[in-house]
Parts: structure tokens; C-alpha cells; sequence
């Protein structure tokens, strides 16, 4: 069975490391969650690193361990396209995106935490790149998705929120998953600006 997962050192390397990364600030550091959560009139005044650092820290230990399970699971998934700058780079991008547009747009999510609105547009991101390989998954990906983030906006999940000891910021994987297409378009215009350059060079 491992040798159908992508468990090369570039494949796998950013994965545990956005891991590794979580549980430092969400289990020995968990005391800290209230200076560096998401907090809309903390933003408002000035304290800007939260539309960064909130995705790092959880309300629990379930909360963690739900998004790490989702980070290894995206990664069997869709781990053959990874690679330390890719993958560091959607998620960085789906972390400060996602945050500016809750800030801006979703005054009700006053407090929020965990890098599941960045995981979904990591899922974007790499359903995109299946349909770039004319594979028709990627299109399914793409529309299960659709529905689940529909499905949230409609119906609450009590079971979710006993489990994380929160409510779920439902608007936030929306805003994720937009920022991961946003990511994988400026990523092709880059590329294709990149290889233009390089065939006009002497």
C-alpha cells in the first residue's frame, strides 16, 4: 500500500511539518491561544500577526487532531504535487487571505482558530491540478466540495462543535477554498510569465 503514496522527502516533508508546526503551538503552547487567535477588534486595533498566527493554534486536542488527520489525507490525496515551496505557499497564502476576508466581511466570527480554512484550499488547490491532468476526479473534488461548503452555510453541525469545543467558522472554509483557487491561477500566470522569460532570453 505505501508504495502508491507519494512518501518521497519533497512529497512529504511539508506535511509534517505544518504538523509538527500545530502541535507545538496547540499542545505545549496552548496557553497562549488567547494572544495569538483570531480576534476581530484585536485586528482592528493594530495586532495584525493574528491574521497569520490564529491557524496554528486549536481550541483542543480534537480540534488538532481533525486537521492533522485532514492534512494527511489531502496529502494521500494529492501529495504528488507537492513540494516545500508549493505546499508552504498555498497555505501561507490560504491562511492570510481567509483571515483578511473574515475580517473584512464576517464581523459575527468574532474568535477563531485551526488551518481548516487553509486545508481547503490546499483541496482546491490540488483538484485543480487533477483537472490540469485531464483527470476526472479533480471535477468531482471540485463539486463535493461545493456541496459541503453549501451544506454548511444551511445546517449546522452540533457534532463538529461538541467535538472542538467551539462553534464551526463555516465562512472561513469558504473563504479558504477561494483563496486556494486564487492561489493555483496566480501560480499558472506566474509560470507561464516564468517560461515566456525564459524563451526570450539569448
Amino acid at each position: 500500500m505505501l508504495k502508491h503514496l507519494p512518501i518521497d522527502r519533497q512529497h512529504l516533508l511539508s506535511p509534517l511539518l505544518l504538523i509538527v508546526a500545530a502541535f507545538i503551538c496547540s499542545v505545549p503552547f496552548a496557553h497562549n491561544i488567547d494572544t495569538f487567535n483570531f480576534q476581530h477588534e484585536a485586528v482592528n486595533q493594530g495586532q495584525w500577526y493574528r491574521l497569520m498566527t490564529h491557524a496554528f493554534w486549536h481550541t483542543n486536542t480534537n480540534h488538532f487532531l481533525l486537521n492533522s488527520a485532514g492534512i494527511l489525507l489531502l496529502w494521500a490525496l494529492h501529495g504528488e504535487y507537492y513540494n516545500q515551496r508549493n505546499v508552504l505557499g498555498v497555505i501561507g497564502f490560504g491562511i492570510l487571505l481567509s483571515g483578511c476576508l473574515v475580517w473584512c466581511f464576517s464581523p459575527d466570527i468574532d474568535r477563531y482558530v485551526g488551518l481548516s480554512a487553509a486545508l481547503h484550499g490546499l483541496f482546491v488547490w490540488g483538484a485543480c491540478h487533477d483537472i490540469c491532468k485531464h483527470r476526472r476526479s479533480g471535477w468531482l473534488l471540485l463539486i463535493g466540495l461545493c456541496i459541503k461548503l453549501i451544506q454548511e452555510q444551511w445546517f449546522e453541525d452540533p457534532t463538529t462543535a461538541e467535538l472542538i469545543n467551539a462553534s464551526v467558522a463555516t465562512m472561513a472554509h469558504v473563504y479558504g477554498a477561494f483563496a486556494g483557487g486564487c492561489y493555483f491561477v496566480l501560480e499558472k500566470i506566474w509560470s507561464r510569465h516564468a517560461h515566456r522569460n525564459q524563451i526570450s532570453k539569448p
